[in-house]
C-alpha cells in the first residue's frame, strides 16, 4: 500500500500533462491532475448520492419489516405463555395466550391450535 501511494505522488508530482476542452468560441485548459480529481470527485459523490437516495427509499420497507418482527416476537412469547399455561392446567389462560398470539402473528396454524385447546377443554370433566 505505502509503494502504492509512492508512486500515486510521483506521478501526480511529475505530470505536465493538461486537458483542452475546445467548444466554439469557447477554449477551456485544465491540469490533468485536476481533471482526474474532479472525475473521481464526480464519481464518488454521484454514487454517495444514489446510496443514501436507496436508503432513503427503503425506509419504509425496514419500518414495516422490524414492526413484523417485534409482532411475531411477542407473538411467540404469548405462545409459550399459553403452554407453560396449559401444562399448569390452567386451560383459560392458555386459551387466552393462544388468541394474543394469533392475533399478534396472524397465522392459520394458530387457529387450528385454538381449536385443539377448545376440544380439550370442553373434553375435561
Amino acid at each position: 500500500m505505502f509503494i502504492l501511494l509512492v508512486t500515486v505522488v510521483w506521478l501526480i508530482a511529475n505530470n505536465q500533462g493538461y486537458v483542452l476542452i475546445i467548444r466554439d468560441p469557447y477554449r477551456i485548459q485544465i491540469s490533468f491532475n485536476f481533471f482526474l480529481l474532479a472525475i473521481v470527485s464526480l464519481f464518488l459523490g454521484l454514487h454517495y448520492c444514489l446510496k443514501i437516495i436507496d436508503y432513503l427509499r427503503r425506509i419504509p420497507v425496514n419500518k414495516k419489516h422490524k414492526q413484523n418482527i417485534l409482532s411475531l416476537k411477542a407473538g411467540n412469547a404469548a405462545l409459550l405463555e399459553g403452554m407453560h399455561a396449559l401444562a399448569e392446567g390452567n386451560v383459560d389462560q392458555a386459551r387466552h395466550s393462544a388468541n394474543l398470539a394469533q392475533s399478534l402473528i396472524q397465522n392459520a396454524d394458530l387457529k387450528i391450535l385454538i381449536q385443539k385447546l377448545e376440544n380439550h377443554h370442553t373434553s375435561q370433566p
